[in-house]
């Protein structure tokens, strides 16, 4: 959020530059992304006057004033419309020098002599935008310099994390800054409801008829007789150096008290609504809205909407209605001050990608108690800068969330969480500080050492021990905690274990001259392969719209750009995260909390492997060979033989077919292979046992198996160590043999030949018992596969 100092200073008094102001409150944690200067420096630029004006003789759109600097007078040349005799201007005298290295002097523009420049808030670094001159006030002293009468605003912004919304205002600001030490708040008190209006006010025509639980609590109260108009200069001064275009007065207050509080509001044009009732209910399906945008909108049943007699006017927590709208001719507003459901907001707010300061505070969760006060505090200044009064009673519907529960801190804890001693009493002042309330000190109740916290409502991210101890450690400075070296060897632990696989995994892949690829996790709806997969709600932009269901599309992805620019051989891999939609029913939020290490139903971790082009390129001793099968093969042999990969975690492994290939224009042959390795790199780890080489020799038996052509080889191989021979050591597949013409053996055949190791460990077998485990290894084949065999 971006924070003007001026602002800021009135409600703290600094005591720091604010430069060290910044680094404490970053090292407290809130970043400072950004300080800017708004303003000039400058001795020769000073409070003018125009005294007349022509039109330029030689120029349609240029004019000849006479403008009055405080010691004589001077012709300038303008461009500018929006001024009349008698207003006071900023005036550059030459000399000056403007942002964007513009130096004035005295020139002549189309043949008359200019003596200096008019500027407009723009040219002075005020504002992003503007048009036209910049007006002063009338009091404005003559002459006087610039930045005295003006002084330069430093302007800081800071990154504020998810957990601190009472950040998002300039009174929460102060109240951080008080808290690290940097300040004193100052004593501002908003006046009540109570003491804005008539004591004898008439009950409101209008009923609030609070129809979903997304709204807490709904506050309305109406302001008659006012006028809508261009805002004050203070206050469309502090609404443009925030970024945003005044709008009016009506609308530019509720802007300034969401900036100061924290809490959004909302104007409607009351003689715009269907009297006499809001409804705050879900959308109806199909429903539609022209926001403020000057969009329209269809919603959904799980939208939160504002709706009168005729349908939805707002949607809730978002953005108000363009018809009802307040505008020039407004005369009655109501005016909206609510608390809504965080979760209900952010849905809505980006399935419709309609994001709003208001929306931005709503999703994260404004202050409860905030919700009137800021009422009252827009009564106030709407009353100031629009006039009229308010006109009946306020309406509150709805009951506020309830309080953060009290939390009880033992002070032997935070002595051994932060690992430094920490004065009792200094830790009551820093938590007195960031607006937490003594309860009890536990000698009472014999929790001696102990203390019970009443947590404020705008710190709803302190609810356990912990988080206190965090805000201690905070405000202590962990720069001032001690450093000190943990002796002992920490125990493994499950991301330990993570990390040390997936790197010795990569570490051996790229050993065997295999290079690896991060594609997008973000992917277009044809590249998921017609796989189920997770659509986004608010996608960026046409190529990417959904989250990847396998690593496939990204590694072809890859293959076609490489191929198109000449390479002629890749050997590429992937490993990382795909992201499937949860089955229905399932609850995606009953998952293992450690999702960044041990993955959970919807995000696997997985290893794409992909082979394309040449095998072996073209050399002396050899001719270019294309990748193929058996290359892959090689190395999933690899993967589940040595690195311990189980097979049941390949999903699969083959050619990539022809018309996949076709849409990613690849005209070359592919061979991929997929593993999910969750269950791999959560296993315990296998130690390994010591085998001593063999004392007795091995005898090796051929045997060759005939069998239908769709019959594979982990079958037959199943079925042969089914025999549960002790001896049989390995089982090798040494050749494949078919004949087509149905010469040797029958064309819809095919001869698997294996070696079959047999080896004792404690004799050296004889011939007769390794005869009787072949024939029963043969006995088994027939018996399950209805096979021959090949002598």
């Amino acid at each position: 959020m971006k924070f003007l100092l001026r602002w800021l200073e009135e409600y703290i008094a600094l005591e720091l530059p604010l430069a060290d102001v910044l680094d404490r409150l970053t090292m407290a944690g809130t970043e400072t992304e950004s300080v800017e200067t708004q303003g000039v420096v400058s001795p020769h630029l000073v409070v003018g006057q125009v005294l007349s004006f022509v039109q330029h003789p030689n120029a349609d759109r240029l004019r000849l004033c006479q403008v009055l600097d405080g010691t004589g007078q001077r012709q300038i040349v303008c461009g500018a419309k929006n001024f009349k005799e008698g207003d006071k201007v900023p005036l550059a005298l030459p000399g000056a020098e403007l942002p964007g290295g513009l130096k004035i002097k005295e020139s002549k523009l189309r043949g008359e002599l200019s003596q200096g420049m008019l500027c407009s808030a723009k040219e002075l670094n005020l504002t992003g935008d503007s048009e036209g001159l910049l007006i002063l006030p009338e009091d404005a002293p003559l002459g006087m310099v610039f930045h005295e009468y003006q002084p330069v605003n430093s302007v800081f912004t800071v990154e504020i994390t998810p957990n601190r919304p009472d950040l998002l205002s300039y009174i929460g600001m102060a109240r951080e800054m008080a808290a690290i030490g940097v300040g004193k708040l100052k004593k501002r008190a908003f006046p009540r409801f109570e003491e804005l209006a008539s004591h004898s006010l008439p009950r409101s025509a209008w009923t609030v008829d609070r129809m979903s639980d997304g709204c807490r609590l709904y506050g309305a109260v109406t302001i008659s007789g006012i006028k809508v108009g261009p805002s004050p200069d203070w206050l469309r001064a502090k609404v443009e150096a925030m970024g945003a275009r005044s709008i009016n007065n009506v609308v530019d207050v509720t802007n300034y008290v969401l900036w100061e509080t924290g809490q959004p509001l909302h104007a409607f044009d009351a003689q715009k609504l269907t009297a006499p009732a809001i409804l705050v209910r879900q959308a109806k399906p199909g429903e539609k809205i022209v926001a403020l945008d000057g969009k329209e909108h269809e919603l959904k049943q799980v939208d939160l909407v504002i709706a009168d007699l005729s349908g939805a006017v707002a949607i809730a927590g978002v953005m108000g209605g363009l018809a009802t709208s307040v505008s020039d001719t407004t005369t009655e507003i109501l005016l909206e001050s609510a608390w809504f459901e965080p979760t209900r907001v952010r849905h809505t707010s980006r399935r419709l990608g309609l994001m709003s300061d208001s929306s931005y505070r709503y999703e994260r969760r404004v202050d409860p108690q905030g919700v009137l006060t800021a009422r009252d505090r827009a009564i106030e200044l709407i009353l100031k800068v629009a006039g009229g009064s308010v006109s009946s009673q306020p309406i509150v519907v709805g009951e506020l969330p309830e309080s953060p529960a009290p939390v009880w801190l033992r002070h032997e804890r935070v002595e051994k969480v932060l690992g430094t001693s920490v004065s009792p009493d200094q830790v009551n002042i820093w938590l007195a500080a960031l607006g937490l309330e003594l309860l009890a000190d536990g000698k009472a109740d014999g929790r001696s050492g102990q203390t019970r916290w009443r947590i404020p409502t705008f710190r709803a991210d302190l609810a356990r021990e912990i988080d206190l101890i965090e805000e201690v450690a905070r405000l202590h400075g962990l720069a001032a905690v001690p450093a000190c070296l943990t002796l002992g060897v920490s125990p493994e632990s499950v991301p330990d274990r993570v990390e040390i696989r997936t790197r010795q995994l990569r570490k051996n892949l790229a050993s065997r001259g295999w290079d690896e690829c991060v594609t997008d996790v973000l992917v277009e709806k044809q590249v998921t392969g017609g796989l189920p997969s997770v659509e986004l709600l608010n996608p960026l932009n046409e190529q990417y719209t959904h989250m990847r269901p396998s690593l496939k599309g990204g590694l072809l992805g890859v293959v076609a750009r490489n191929i198109s620019r000449g390479v002629k051989q890749l050997m590429l891999f992937e490993l990382g995260r795909v992201y499937t939609p949860a089955a229905p029913g399932q609850d995606s939020s009953a998952q293992p909390a450690v999702v960044e290490t041990t993955g959970f139903a919807g995000e696997p971790i997985r290893l794409g492997l992909l082979l394309a082009g040449e095998a072996a390129e073209a050399a002396w001793w050899q001719a270019s060979r294309g990748a193929d099968l058996f290359d892959l093969k090689g190395v999933t042999d690899f993967l589940e033989t040595q690195a311990g990969i189980p097979l049941t975690a390949r999903l699969e492994a083959g050619p990539v077919a022809p018309s996949v290939l076709k849409e990613f224009g690849i005209k070359t042959a592919v061979f991929y292979a997929e593993y999910q390795l969750d269950a791999w790199l959560l296993a315990d780890e296998v130690v390994p046992t010591f085998r001593p080489l063999p004392a007795y020799p091995a005898v090796r038996r051929d045997i060759a198996v005939v069998t239908d052509l769709a019959m594979t080889h982990d079958e037959v191989k199943r079925v042969i160590l089914a025999s549960q021979i002790p001896a049989l050591e390995q089982v090798l597949l040494f050749d494949i043999f078919t004949d087509a013409k149905g010469e040797k053996i029958a064309a819809d055949k095919k001869s698997l030949a294996y070696g079959l190791t047999y080896r004792a460990n404690d004799r050296t077998l004889t011939e007769k018992e390794v005869n009787a485990w072949h024939e029963q290894v043969k006995g088994r084949l027939q018996k399950a596969l209805n096979c021959t065999f090949r002598e």
